[in-house]
């Protein structure tokens, strides 16, 4: 008889959590098309509600490395990607968007897809060094164990050692006139159904999040295996190796309820 699964925890906003992260970013021109396959998980991917949910417009798309060390559902390891801003159908104006996550465990796939839409999915973290003192270096491999063919893999040094901590807030990014909210259109359901559940409705998701220890770094994107042949060597096609990022430390996030959104398409 196999084993079973325990269940799913249960975990409705709102939620603060302690956490670790490395943000890189880089800017992509919706001119150069959305390549699908690296911006959608297969499942979401094959969804026209979620993909073909508002124009990508493209800007300032970002990878974000975490590493929660207290969430209402338990410490996780976290890789999510967000290419920009997309259209709002309804009038609604252009947010950001989180296409592709992965995490480590079961908990929060169910309940970030349930509380936020946030499209997560489960992989498997491999990390050469200490996430908490670069360098090291990260792979993310699908949940199978039988393959063994990482399919993202990020590097991080420090900039200099000389570089200066300063603290960190979402409060700070609102007086930039940077975006701190994101809109989620619904999720697709996948198997199994009671980790990958889907969605009806849209949301808007506006967390907080502060760290008393901010730091610049290098996030190097080169992919094993890819050379300047490929248009894939530095993951997103077209982009440059080495991207300037931040390490936040000893960080903090407060996120709360969605807001429902009347959206017609």
């Amino acid at each position: 008889m196999a084993d079973q699964q325990p269940s799913i925890k249960i975990a409705p906003p709102p939620w603060t959590c302690r956490y670790s992260a490395y943000i890189g970013s880089f800017y992509v021109s919706a001119k150069s098309g959305l390549p699908r396959d690296i911006a959608y998980e297969p499942l979401e991917a094959s969804s026209a509600t979620f993909t073909e949910a508002g124009v990508w417009k493209g800007g300032l798309a970002m990878i974000q490395l975490l590493r929660y060390t207290s969430t209402p559902v338990g410490p996780y390891d976290e890789m999510l990607f967000l290419p920009g801003k997309f259209d709002v159908p309804g009038g609604h104006g252009s947010y950001t968007r989180v296409t592709r996550i992965y995490v480590s465990q079961r908990d929060t796939t169910y309940n970030g897809r349930k509380n936020w839409n946030i499209p997560k999915h489960i992989a498997r973290f491999k990390f050469t060094g200490d996430f908490s003192a670069p360098p090291f270096t990260v792979q993310l491999y699908p949940e199978d164990p039988a393959i063994d063919e990482p399919f993202f893999t990020a590097s991080l040094k420090h900039l200099g050692f000389w570089t200066p901590t300063f603290p960190f807030s979402s409060n700070f990014l609102k007086r930039l006139g940077l975006p701190t909210a994101m809109v989620q259109p619904p999720l697709p359901e996948g198997e199994p159904k009671e980790v990958l559940c889907g969605t009806d409705a849209w949301y808007k998701n506006t967390g907080s999040i502060y760290s008393p220890k901010a730091k610049l770094v290098w996030m190097d994107l080169k992919q094993p295996g890819k050379d300047a042949n490929d248009p894939r060597e530095n993951w997103w096609p077209g982009i440059r190796r080495w991207h300037v990022g931040v390490w936040l430390q000893d960080a903090q996030l407060d996120l709360g309820e969605p807001e429902v959104l009347a959206v017609s398409s």
